[in-house]
């Protein structure tokens, strides 16, 4: 894991974390949003603004919403970060 992979990684299972009120270290990749933690429409707008201030992440409502896992959010910063999910396979 690159530093910032592990970075970004880090500042998503925080903001989820504060959205959800649940520990960062509990957080799983394939934990699901709503189904697993719980978070509706309301909760899911807080952590895209969570997220907008704290890592200046800049991404569609509609591509935010298509994220189902904890995983999928992390691979969705990256990719608008420059992380590793960013590079072509």
């Amino acid at each position: 894991m690159t530093q910032l992979n592990a970075s970004i990684r880090a500042s998503v299972l925080e903001s989820i974390s504060q959205v959800c009120a649940i520990q960062p270290q509990r957080l799983r990749s394939e934990d699901r949003l709503r189904e697993d933690l719980g978070m509706d429409s309301v909760t899911s707008m807080e952590l895209l603004s969570t997220l907008a201030e704290r890592l200046r992440l800049d991404v569609e409502m509609e591509e935010a919403m298509a994220a189902r896992t904890v995983g999928d959010v992390v691979a969705l910063a990256e990719r608008h970060l420059g992380g590793p999910s960013a590079r072509p396979s």
